[in-house]
């Protein structure tokens, strides 16, 4: 069964703005802003997973440098920072104005390579790029200055770049072997190395100097994989379709774009520097994605995955072909013969074609068992555009059986993310274009950005755009309040025996006795984690006198009352023990009507609160 261990928030953007703030608000840096994290994990440890991301989101284009975070206890514990050298951002030392789109792969050796857009946007007309590589020889403790692999005067073309490994040592491969792929609007190019590619020396020449071309026309969003055979399999979204699969795809109206396989089934035997050869896309379908509405998010890029067991390949993305509404499936497709055919796409999650319920920023990742790990994001857009409801969720599904059936969704986040508190980009809420899965040793990560006010009450940041469009807007009012963070979600598979287990940090706690005797208060009672071996870390007691309607005094630990509040505004003071746990109020009580409430708080979440009155008299 598979069940939620742990949702950790993995680290915070620290950066603040640049000062002082530009006029145009285009280019104010947002602080508290990480969005568009790629995840990987130790494929020689499943304990040890690395995230990287964007951190302080700049509207038209780019952030201030790209952040890591670090766990080597499954996600429990994280240590974060940025990745050095990669911007002029104040306190980064680099070259380039900004960064973007990080993506992170593990290799052998606990080798770690977090894989950068570099740019200017201002200096000399922003016509400078590049592509850089930040290596880790420790496990993302600790990481190399950038090797900028790509670096030209082109314009900024350079764009939505990916990293994959090699890490098979069977014939066909090259163990080690590191590939970088990224478009350049068109053509689609790549790089790669075989050692040290801490080293400029090792990569291929950049493109002034030699084109490996994968494919020469249009394409976004490659994303590469390492085939069974130890061939590079990208699967992109490009307005060229690939080749027809033949009578086993079904004929679907055309798209804007389409979904296509561009194969080099001899990369991991080509030897170093030769270029790859690249066989012609391989149609996979069309892209119909109805779009995310209110947000810049995926829009039907693709995701891929490679079962190491069976050598399967799988491709996922919202889509849009199954609705009456406006809304987005998470779709699937499979190829069980190296990508020459693939199945027609179906639906992962449940629900209605007109339910208004959008899926998207769809992941895969498939373990070493050969289970297929899927996850998305949800949003409920029934309500009207373009604030909908505030809350967006992250579900995942798994299939034991190669993509036929699923699990039914688990919810994997322990709080939800508020959009209205999101970075901003393009005219909507900005979580990133991509989120990222993987899955190793049975332990399956799911990365993602969600935002969330700091206080009850807290203005939003991002509010209705008054043109009146579908479309939310940054004023500066919305300064300040802009709380975007990464989290890393860990789902393992329920061990036989283990007991009751539930999704969540479920801990349950229970009012078993309130006596009063001379005014004075005592409270027992008990508390259980019924989630995953998170554990209790405290149980909390507020007890209040009711004065009125919706009014209450609440106790403090000397049993003194304050003045009178809401009675949602709970004070909480701290009971002596956890799974059995009592609290003893030194004050006096007077005559009235009490209510208390009892919690319990783990590693992850508070528990929901126990309820009891009682009258003393």
């Amino acid at each position: 069964m598979p069940t939620l261990v742990r949702d950790v928030r993995t680290g915070l953007d620290k950066l603040g703005t640049r000062k002082p703030e530009p006029s145009d608000i285009q280019e104010y840096v947002q602080p508290d802003t990480q969005i568009e994290p790629s995840v990987a994990v130790n494929p020689a440890n499943p304990r040890n997973v690395v995230a990287v991301y964007q951190e302080g989101r700049i509207a038209d284009g780019g952030d201030a440098t790209n952040g890591y975070a670090t766990s080597f206890d499954g996600g429990k514990t994280w240590r974060f920072g940025e990745l050095p050298k990669l911007t002029t951002f104040p306190g980064q030392g680099g070259v380039f104005e900004r960064a973007s789109d990080a993506v992170v792969a593990f290799g052998p050796n606990n080798t770690v390579y977090a894989n950068s857009l570099v740019f200017d946007f201002n200096t000399g007309g922003g016509l400078r790029s590049g592509i850089a590589v930040n290596v880790s020889k420790n496990g993302g403790k600790t990481w190399s200055n950038p090797v900028i692999l790509q670096d030209d005067q082109l314009g900024g073309t350079n764009d939505k770049n990916w990293i994959v490994v090699d890490d098979s040592s069977a014939p066909g491969h090259h163990k080690g072997r590191v590939y970088v792929v990224w478009d350049r609007v068109a053509p689609v190019v790549y790089d790669y190395c075989d050692h040290d590619c801490d080293k400029l020396a090792n990569w291929l020449p950049d493109l002034q100097t030699l084109s490996p071309v994968v494919f020469p026309g249009q394409g976004i969003g490659a994303y590469p994989m390492v085939m069974k055979n130890g061939g590079l399999g990208i699967v992109i979204d490009t307005i060229s379709g690939g080749v027809p699969t033949g009578p086993d795809e079904p004929e679907v109206p055309p798209g804007t774009t389409n979904h296509v396989l561009i194969a080099a089934p001899n990369a991991g035997s080509t030897p170093y520097p030769l270029p790859l050869a690249f066989e012609p896309p391989i149609q996979i379908t069309a892209n119909r994605s109805n779009g995310i509405r209110a947000q810049r998010a995926s829009d039907g890029l693709p995701a891929a995955a490679v079962d190491p067991k069976s050598g399967a390949l799988y491709a996922v993305f919202d889509d849009g072909r199954f609705r009456t509404d406006q809304a987005n499936d998470a779709l699937i497709s499979r190829s069980t013969d190296n990508g020459a055919t693939w199945s027609a796409p179906k639906k992962v999650n449940p629900g209605k074609p007109n339910d208004g319920i959008d899926h998207y920023n769809v992941t895969v990742a498939v373990g070493t068992d050969g289970r297929v790990h899927v996850a998305y994001r949800q949003r409920n857009e029934s309500r009207n555009p373009p604030l909908f409801s505030p809350t967006i969720d992250t579900f995942y599904q798994e299939s034991r059986d190669g993509g036929k059936t699923f699990s039914a969704p688990l919810k994997v986040d322990v709080k939800p993310s508020h959009a209205y508190y999101d970075a901003f980009s393009r005219d909507g809420s900005f979580e990133g274009d991509y989120n990222e899965t993987v899955s190793s040793g049975g332990y399956t990560y799911i990365t993602r950005a969600q935002g969330t006010p700091l206080y009850r009450g807290e203005p939003p940041a991002l509010t209705k755009n008054p043109d009146g469009s579908d479309t939310v807007v940054l004023k500066n009012s919305g300064k300040g309040h802009q709380h975007q963070r990464n989290w890393v979600a860990l789902v393992r598979d329920l061990a036989a025996g283990r007991g009751p287990c539930v999704g969540s940090s479920s801990l349950r706690t229970r009012i078993r006795h309130v006596h009063v005797a001379d005014g004075h208060l005592t409270i027992r009672g008990t508390a259980r984690d019924l989630g995953c071996a998170v554990g209790i870390r405290r149980v909390e007691v507020a007890v209040a006198k009711h004065v009125g309607r919706h009014r209450c005094r609440f106790a403090s630990s000397d049993g003194t009352l304050g003045p009178a509040v809401k009675c949602s505004h709970r004070h909480f003071v701290r009971a002596r023990g956890t799974s059995s746990w009592s609290l003893a109020l030194p004050g006096e009580l007077r005559r009235g009507h009490y209510v208390l409430w009892a919690r319990a708080r783990g590693a992850l979440r508070r528990g929901a609160a126990a309820r009891r009155t009682f009258v003393v008299r």
